[in-house]
C-alpha cells in the first residue's frame, strides 16, 4: 500500500472514530478528543464536562466503549483516558458550540444566544471569541450571522497556534444550523508580544530617567539663551518673538509651529526654520551633557 493512501485511512478512521464518540458522549457533553500512538497500543483522552455518564457504574460504560472501538475501528489496544473540563467550560470551544446548539434547539433567538455566549467566554478570561452561526435563522434564505469579541486570528500558523475551534448542529423545524465557536486562551501568546524580564525592565526604568534628566539639563541651558541670541536667524524674526514676550529660547522651543505662525512677522518657513535651529542647539547641548558624564 502506498504511503499516501495509508495516511488517508488513518485520517479518515480518526475521524469517523471522533464522530463515533461525540455521538456516544453527547449526554455527558464532549470537549475535545486527542489521539496518541504509544508502545503500549493507542491512547484515546476524552475532554468531558461529566465524566460520571461516560465512566459508569463500576467503569462498566467505559469497557464497553473500548470494546467497541478495538473491534469497530480496528484500533490497537486502545486505552480511554477521561480528563474532566472542571471550571473552564467556558473556555472549551466544543462544549459553548453545544451549548449554543442546544440552545437554538430550545427555542431561544440566535441573536440572544450568541451575545450571551460571547459575553460568558469574555468573562471567563478570554482573549478574544468569534461565534458563527448560520443557516435557516428567521426565514426561508439561509443566512450568516457572526458575534464577535477582542482578538481574533484568521489565517495562518498563528490562528492554528493561539485560536480554538468547535463545531455543533442545531436541528430545528426549519432547517438544520450550524454552529461554529473560535476562541482565543487567556493564556494565547502572540508572536508580537515580548515580555522583559524584571533585571531589564529596572535597567530600561534607569536609562529612561537618565535620559529625562539630560534633557531637563539640555533645556535648562536653552532657558539661559536669551531669545535676540538664537543663533542663524534673522534680527527681524528674533524682534518680533522678543515683541511677542517670548524671553528665552526655551520657551521658543516649547511653542507650536501654529503658535510661532500666529506672532505677527512670522511665516511659516522662518517657523519651520526657527524649530530646527533650536532643535539643532537643543541636542548639541545634550551631546555636551554626556560628554560631562563621561
Amino acid at each position: 500500500m502506498a504511503i499516501e493512501r495509508k495516511f488517508v485511512q488513518e485520517n479518515q478512521k480518526r475521524v469517523l472514530l471522533k464522530e463515533f464518540l461525540m455521538n456516544e458522549s453527547e449526554r455527558a457533553g464532549f470537549g475535545g478528543l486527542k489521539i496518541q500512538r504509544t508502545p503500549m497500543g493507542t491512547l484515546i483522552t476524552m475532554q468531558i464536562e461529566r465524566p460520571g455518564l461516560i465512566i459508569g457504574r463500576g467503569g462498566k460504560r467505559i469497557k464497553e466503549l473500548t470494546e467497541t472501538i478495538e473491534n469497530r475501528f480496528k484500533v490497537e489496544n486502545p486505552q480511554i483516558e477521561i480528563e474532566e473540563v472542571g471550571s473552564n467550560i467556558a473556555l472549551n470551544a466544543q462544549l459553548m458550540a453545544q451549548k449554543v446548539a442546544s440552545a437554538l434547539e430550545r427555542g431561544w433567538h440566535f441573536r440572544r444566544v450568541g451575545h450571551s455566549t460571547v459575553r460568558r467566554i469574555m468573562d471567563a478570561g478570554a482573549r478574544g471569541c468569534q461565534i458563527i452561526i448560520s443557516g435557516k435563522l428567521t426565514g426561508a434564505r439561509h443566512r450568516t450571522e457572526k458575534f464577535t469579541a477582542g482578538y481574533i486570528k484568521y489565517c495562518g500558523e498563528v490562528a492554528k497556534e493561539v485560536m480554538e475551534e468547535g463545531m455543533a448542529v442545531a436541528i430545528t423545524k426549519p432547517g438544520i444550523i450550524g454552529v461554529k465557536v473560535r476562541l482565543m486562551r487567556p493564556d494565547a501568546k502572540l508572536p508580537d508580544e515580548v515580555e522583559l524580564l524584571e533585571e531589564k525592565k529596572e535597567e530600561i526604568k534607569k536609562e529612561m530617567t537618565k535620559e529625562a534628566q539630560e534633557r531637563e539639563e539640555a533645556l535648562e541651558k536653552l532657558e539661559k539663551i536669551d531669545v535676540m541670541d538664537i543663533p542663524n536667524m534673522p534680527s527681524n524674526i528674533l524682534e518680533a518673538l522678543k515683541k511677542a514676550d517670548v524671553k528665552n529660547a526655551r520657551e521658543a522651543y516649547e511653542m507650536d509651529v501654529n503658535d510661532l505662525i500666529a506672532i505677527k512677522g512670522i511665516g511659516i518657513k522662518r517657523a519651520e526654520k526657527l524649530k530646527e535651529v533650536l532643535k539643532e542647539v537643543l541636542e548639541k547641548n545634550e551631546s555636551e551633557g554626556d560628554k560631562g558624564n563621561e
